[in-house]
């Protein structure tokens, strides 16, 4: 079955118009799902279906409220992890623009002037990277093969693919001072709230680059800004912020060593297939009765 933008479900195989809509046993919440003007219609019909036995997610966090009541409902819930690829790309675009003096270039281009600036690269760069699981892997396999040096933090230290080390996270504080560049890409929960303070802010370098890739809530965004004017670090790009969409008022708009994008990092054609190949294969897992991977376990919910 299928629903339309207009909130219609369909027959998935005749297109047949349904006047109802039928019992739901599993469902695949994807881009289109949860973005399309018939997301009400979408929801509803997972929510009231009496058994709901499995549920794709397109997404990797699960902390979202809508969520949330979806996982407290269906027997089993997997999550998506290829959004992570396109995501790398991201902190890969803001570093090099950061590292290769991106902004200074623009404003001698806007100026016509022909002036050599200086530049830093990846290569020999230090990374430090909060939160090394799926995304902060996909980053770090791009970093070290670009020459660059990887430290991951998360709770379960030990090797991992692309870091050159692993270490837990009580370490940060530690290991904040000797980082080129910072990331955050953990999930936001009590521990992490507001992780990213004036003290995180103090002990980072100068130089240095700070990235947000988990949630907004992992950042006090006006020790952020209190630190930036105060010249430690130099500079910041996030992807998500506290409140979104951010209001037009916010002066993290207008700060001038912020960049700001509205929590498109994972935006690509890459992303939706990949998220369609994650459904497709749990699938065939499911229709086989074997395990299906990303499964989260109903516990995680209760909590939420």
């Amino acid at each position: 079955m299928t629903i339309d933008d207009a909130g219609k479900a369909h027959d998935g195989w005749s297109s047949e118009a349904l006047e109802a809509l039928p019992p739901i046993d599993v469902a695949f919440g994807n881009a289109d799902g949860f973005y399309s003007p018939a997301v009400r219609e979408f929801m509803t019909g997972i929510l009231k279906s009496p058994a709901l036995d499995w549920f794709q997610s397109a997404a990797a966090g699960i902390e979202n409220p809508a969520l949330v009541m979806i996982g407290q409902k269906a027997r089993h819930y997997t999550t998506n992890h290829t959004q992570a690829e396109a995501m790398a790309e991201w902190a890969l675009w803001q570093a090099l623009d950061f590292l290769r003096d991106g902004r200074g270039h623009r404003a001698l281009q806007a100026e016509g002037k022909w002036q050599r600036t200086k530049a830093r690269e990846i290569r020999g760069s230090r990374w430090l990277v909060v939160g090394y699981g799926s995304i902060g892997q996909a980053v770090g396999r791009r970093v070290t093969a670009l020459g660059g040096e990887v430290t991951g933090l998360r709770r379960s230290p030990g090797p991992a693919e692309g870091a050159a080390r692993v270490q837990s996270p009580d370490t940060l504080m530690a290991q904040l001072p000797r980082a080129d560049v910072v990331l955050l890409c953990p999930p936001h929960t009590p521990e992490t709230e507001n992780m990213a303070d004036a003290a995180f802010f103090a002990a980072m370098m100068p130089d240095a680059l700070f990235l947000n890739l988990g949630r907004g809530a992992l950042v006090d965004e006006g020790a952020l800004m209190a630190a930036l004017d105060a010249g430690r670090p130099a500079f910041a790009a996030l992807d998500v912020t506290r409140t979104e969409p951010l209001p037009a008022d916010s002066p993290l708009w207008r700060h001038p060593k912020i960049a700001i994008t509205p929590h498109d990092s994972s935006e690509t054609p890459g992303t939706v297939a990949g998220a369609d190949e994650t459904f497709l294969a749990n699938l065939a897992l499911y229709l086989g009765g074997k395990p299906m991977k990303h499964l989260v376990e109903p516990a995680a919910f209760l909590a939420g």
